[in-house]
């Protein structure tokens, strides 16, 4: 018997605003919905996040509501109460829409985190209406999606330290529909990313394994105070070899040295009291050379470092101490 293929995914960026941190005791005030675009096998097809959309403000279902939370949305709770649509009218058409523009594949609601959305989406549509078009379970965290592809932590899966080419032009605004689009065009280019293959494990930048007041600890070198890491390996960073002083800083010398080793990304260490400077010119020098910099505060530096090296030919200068 020939093996039953499988149906192609449709994935619907979905966006709740709500009034509360829980379904039930407060309430979701507004969603919207945007398809992103199909999966069929191992091909995905992004779509116009603007052309399938949907969008509801509700009539809240209790008086709980935390100030906070409802001042995110905008929405003003008052008129919800008065004009805000039943529940479960909303609830109804919305199903009604997802089966319409899921016609031939399985519907998948696509979040960024899924966990909040889902718990608002799904708690509304078994509560009022008792059915989901996405069974228990058809749901799908950008996040996770892109620490399985990026190969970090779910903790470093944040926008703010994703490729820029992935993420959407659009502002996210906290108004349901805008911020479901804008996610819509997020997955798609998560679906179609293909990370950069980590180099071979002898061209690796070493990872940074133990850094605290006046100790590094690197792979594959004995510890020391301050370092120059990059791909292959690191020595220990000599102050004097290019006269570095706290003031004025870290100068072009010392990373002239790293660009010929065909670096992707420098990350530059200012101590743990953030004392050491950076001279502007050895920006402008790395800059020139098409080289991401990064400066930050000591173990600031060596988490980005460290998340770098898994997937780039990163260099690194690091100082222990003030």
């Amino acid at each position: 018997m020939a093996a039953r293929s499988a149906r192609p995914s449709l994935y619907l960026s979905v966006d709740i605003e709500a009034d509360g941190p829980i379904p039930g005791p407060y309430s979701m005030i507004s969603f919207g919905a945007s398809v992103a675009g199909r999966q069929d096998g191992a091909s995905y097809t992004a779509a116009d996040p603007e052309q399938q959309t949907f969008y509801r403000e509700l009539r809240p279902i209790s008086e709980e509501f935390v100030p906070e939370a409802l001042a995110v949305s905008g929405l003003d709770r008052d008129r919800l109460v008065r004009e805000g649509a039943d529940p479960a009218v909303a609830m109804a058409e919305f199903r009604a829409w997802v089966r319409q523009v899921s016609a031939g594949a399985q519907p998948v609601m696509c979040g960024y985190p899924a966990s909040f959305d889902w718990t608002f989406l799904y708690w509304y549509l078994i509560r009022f209406g008792g059915d989901s078009p996405f069974g228990h379970s058809g749901c799908l965290d950008m996040k996770t999606l892109y620490a399985t592809k990026a190969r970090v932590p779910l903790r470093a899966a944040v926008k703010g330290r994703m490729p820029r080419a992935l993420l959407s032009r659009r502002r996210h605004t906290h108004h349901a529909l805008d911020d479901a689009i804008e996610q819509a065009e997020l997955m798609s280019n998560l679906m179609l990313w293909a990370p950069p293959v980590p180099a071979p494990q002898a061209e690796r930048s070493p990872r940074i394994t133990h850094v605290s007041w006046g100790r590094i600890e690197a792979e594959g070198l004995a510890p020391g105070k301050d370092f120059k890491l990059y791909p292959g390996g690191g020595r220990a960073w000599d102050w004097s070899e290019h006269g570095t002083r706290h003031d004025p800083g870290i100068a072009p010398p010392e990373v002239r040295e790293l660009l010929g080793l065909g670096v992707t990304a420098v990350v530059l260490s200012q101590g743990m009291e953030k004392r050491l400077g950076v001279v502007p010119e050895t920006l402008e020098v790395l800059r020139a050379a098409g080289v991401e910099v990064h400066v930050a505060q000591t173990t600031a530096a060596v988490e980005v470092y460290n998340r770098l090296a898994a997937t780039e030919r990163v260099a690194g200068l690091f100082h222990s101490t003030c």
